[in-house]
């Protein structure tokens, strides 16, 4: 089955990354010396698009900016710009392409994605992409290219071949696909007890039965090409093509403190002078199975170390709430995610910015207003500095190990309602056509039920609260109808869908669904 005809038949579910954001790209891109252009004012070419939501919404966000995205499917592209013609953005275009024919011309760009793409194509056209990235990149541009990676993808890759040999003859996709699953829960019965093998094949057959949605199965794990790559595989043909490695988007997983404590030393001494190097040793410790590489062309010379500096111009975002028992006896404070993790600081100036940011959250706050919101007066522009320089040091140390965002000119969306909410052009569309989830500007995946749907639809901009209110009620009155025909149902109080009203539009907001209107 060829590789365009598998996506136009069978549609790969629509998503975005938000690690692969030109904010949070560019943010990492500074951080190692490389001068990022801002996205409020950059062009950016994704390839691989499919129906170019990720680039629908960037468009959206930053309307001075110029989208590209280009893909092998036709119906993908279509898709991709019927949406573009109804939000009307005029700063994208999404092209169907067949990238080893394509002429782009001598436009330069300063981001180039491309995620789901690299391992599950021809070796030819991974070269092309390469090529391509070397011509059209300009000098402080930076490229991301995920792929899935090895050591990691090792058994995961014994499964796929297996898989292959069983379901791989079968033409029509949904057969394939339950044929797939089949074996895997066979295969599973079938191993035998207590070996080595069995223990860790039966978890790569947990984690492929439990997808969710069965085109992901289809294009990923049964495609024709699925060939994982190690880092040092990688950067290879990168440095072929005059690119150079900076970074990973996942930042986290390049702590060593995803190492045993045996060896962190080890990779701390090497990262101090080839971050690559120590990287591939990394995965040969974790076993990582993706990756999503930042480049740069080779002569902007990225930093193996951060520079702390380089923080002062991003923006922080933090979910960090400090403990309720306050500071100890030596002044010494506990800041917590709600999920897992945290971090202890005595400075004071970084316990003001911590608390803002968790007031603001999720909005970005530029970390120079935020230090200079907070910091109060000090003896000489020498103290001030260094307690600059201190909160920096911080930051950096928290953004490694994932506790904390940075961005780069992250995409505007609303923190609050207002007098009359306005939800995201391209939410209301996908609610308007009855998609299950909808993407926020964050940008996320949100999911939608009914009411929540109701009140999305909604928020247009023109209506108050009890606009809004009795709208939800005329349309809730109506799915209750129709769902239960003669039975009689209980409406909602007035008092009830206020409630509701206030709870899911800070929520909306929180998610990234609102933007500023004629408030």
């Amino acid at each position: 089955m060829s590789h365009d005809f598998a996506y136009d038949k069978v549609r790969y579910p629509a998503q975005v990354y938000p690690k692969l954001h030109p904010s949070r790209i560019g943010a990492i891109a500074r951080l190692h010396g490389v001068q990022a252009a801002s996205p409020r004012a950059c062009r950016l070419l994704e390839v691989g698009c499919g129906d170019g939501l990720t680039l629908l919404t960037l468009a959206m966000a930053y309307p001075d900016s110029r989208f590209i995205g280009v893909d092998l499917s036709s119906s993908a592209i279509a898709r991709g710009n019927a949406m573009r013609t109804k939000l009307g953005l005029d700063n994208l275009s999404l092209q169907a392409v067949d990238l080893l024919t394509w002429d782009p011309g001598d436009e330069l760009f300063d981001y180039v994605i491309a995620h789901g793409f690299y391992s599950w194509v021809p070796t030819v056209v991974r070269e092309r992409l390469l090529a391509l990235c070397n011509k059209m990149m300009a000098p402080d541009a930076i490229a991301c290219i995920s792929y899935n990676a090895l050591p990691g993808c090792h058994m995961r890759r014994m499964l796929w071949d297996m898989l292959k040999f069983h379901a791989g003859s079968i033409e029509d996709p949904a057969t394939r696909v339950d044929s797939a699953q089949e074996f895997l829960q066979l295969l599973k019965s079938g191993l035998p007890e207590g070996s080595l093998y069995a223990t860790t094949m039966a978890g790569e057959i947990d984690e492929l039965s439990e997808r969710l949605d069965p085109s992901v199965l289809f294009h990923d794990d049964l495609a024709d090409i699925n060939d994982p790559f190690t880092l040092d595989q990688f950067l290879t043909r990168a440095r072929a093509h005059g690119l150079n490695f900076v970074a990973e988007a996942n930042y986290h997983e390049m702590s060593t403190r995803n190492a045993h404590e045996r060896v962190r030393p080890l990779l701390d001494d090497i990262a101090r002078d080839d971050l690559a190097t120590k990287e591939q040793y990394l995965d040969f410790f974790t076993g990582r199975r993706f990756r999503q590489t930042i480049l740069c062309r080779r002569e902007a010379s990225p930093s193996a170390a951060q520079d702390p500096a380089a923080i002062v111009s991003l923006q922080l975002a933090s979910a960090l709430q400090p403990d309720e028992g306050g500071a100890d006896a030596e002044g010494r404070l506990r800041f917590s995610l709600a999920s897992s993790g945290g971090v202890v600081t005595d400075n004071t100036i970084v316990q003001a910015m911590l608390r803002t940011c968790a007031d603001a959250y999720p909005s970005p706050l530029s970390v120079q207003a935020l230090f200079d919101a907070v910091s109060g007066d000090f003896e000489d522009a020498e103290a001030r500095a260094a307690g600059l320089d201190m909160a920096c040091r911080f930051i950096a140390r928290a953004f490694a190990v994932g506790i904390i965002e940075l961005h780069w000119d992250a995409p505007p969306f609303a923190n609050h309602a207002g007098l009359r909410p306005l939800a995201s052009p391209l939410a209301r569309l996908q609610a308007e056509r009855g998609e299950s989830r909808v993407t926020s500007l964050r940008p996320s995946m949100v999911d939608m039920d009914i009411a929540t749907r109701c009140l999305l639809l909604a928020l247009d901009g023109k209506r108050d609260r009890m606009a809004i209110a009795t709208y939800i009620a005329a349309e809730l009155a109506q799915v209750r109808s129709d769902s239960e025909g003669s039975q009689a149902s209980e409406a909602p109080t007035i008092d009830e869908l206020e409630r509701y009203l206030e709870q899911n539009l800070r929520n909306m907001a929180r998610l990234g669904l609102l933007v500023d209107g004629d408030n």
